[in-house]
């Protein structure tokens, strides 16, 4: 492949390069020390909201280390899934810093997948307890399933109960869950079995503000490690009330979130994942606590990604170059 004109990778491009996901957990650490060492750039996301469910965000980043800068264009419309249409739509550009290059525009769809797993994972392994063997998961679309995968990466999951509006996906959800992985899995009639008693409770539904949030006080037991990639929307006050301990993956983001999303609703942060990774700040210090990740999804792990894709993309002669 000539190396003249700008590559563009499609979804089945970035797909066949695959990403794999221990070493974008490795990766995602690597960079999270970097930024908060002060070796990266990641300036808060801007945004648009064409409704009060749907929005665009141009979220940049810059990590010298990886030698790459990065923007990606992001599109969230819930609503697509009653049309049999992705909820999400993603373009991601990295350029050169060294010169300013633009080097490779790819679909980012999949890929905002799997880094918000793997960031997921990344917290799991400050927040959550070693020993965490049963996972709950509220919501069963592509994000279940690509955190499912990162968190069998860094914990010994047992046990998954799952929920899903829609039965049908839960129970495919469950059923492709036992056979994909050593798990006993099974699909619940309702949020509260999900939640109760488990180790790890993953919420990865539609973020909306939600009247009646339905996770009530008193379900996430001591010690569990709760995931929420929807901006806290099904996790009510009294819920939130109970934790110990709360972290997000960029403290600056979240706060500016709190202005206009569910996360308003949110404990103080205790810790980003920046400061856990270089000990700043530690996570979990007793089995008892109850903590929760907040993620809401940073420009530096999709730039993180992107690389791996790029450099993956590469070596195996993917995707096609157009002219600049």
């Amino acid at each position: 492949m000539s190396d003249d004109g700008l590559l563009y990778l499609a979804e089945a491009d970035v797909r066949t390069a695959g990403l794999p996901m221990r070493a974008l957990i490795e990766a995602l650490e690597t960079a999270f020390r970097d930024l908060g060492e002060g070796r990266a750039e990641v300036p808060a996301k801007i945004g648009v909201h064409p409704s009060a469910a749907s929005f665009f965000h141009a979220m940049p980043a810059l990590w010298p280390a990886g030698g790459a800068a990065a923007v990606k264009w992001v599109g969230s419309f819930p609503g697509n899934r009653e049309r049999g249409q992705p909820s999400i739509s993603a373009l991601l550009v990295l350029s050169d810093p060294a010169d300013g290059r633009p080097l490779v525009m790819m679909d980012g769809r999949w890929l905002t997948v799997r880094r918000t797993a793997a960031c997921s994972a990344l917290s799991a392994r400050f927040l959550a307890r070693a020993g965490a063997r049963s996972l709950g998961v509220l919501g069963c679309g592509l994000q279940a399933r690509a955190h499912l995968e990162a968190f069998h990466a860094v914990l010994p999951l047992e046990r998954v109960s799952a929920f899903d509006r829609h039965p049908d996906r839960a129970a495919a959800f469950a059923e492709d869950a036992a056979r994909e992985y050593p798990v006993e899995a099974k699909a619940h009639g309702s949020v509260r079995e999900v939640v109760e008693g488990m180790d790890v409770v993953l919420t990865a539904g539609a973020i909306a503000e939600v009247p009646e949030p339905p996770i009530r006080g008193g379900w996430l037991a001591p010690g569990a490690f709760g995931c929420s990639v929807d901006y806290v929307s099904p996790w009510s006050r009294e819920s939130l009330g109970e934790l110990d301990l709360v972290a997000t993956d960029d403290r600056a983001q979240l706060e500016a979130a709190r202005r206009s999303t569910p996360v308003a609703r949110l404990p103080s942060v205790h810790a980003d994942l920046a400061e856990l990774v270089t000990g700043r700040k530690v996570g979990r210090t007793s089995d008892a606590q109850r903590t929760l990740a907040c993620n809401l999804g940073l420009a530096l792990a999709d730039l993180v990604a992107a690389l791996l894709v790029y450099r993956r993309a590469r070596e195996a002669g993917l995707g096609a170059r157009l002219p600049l």
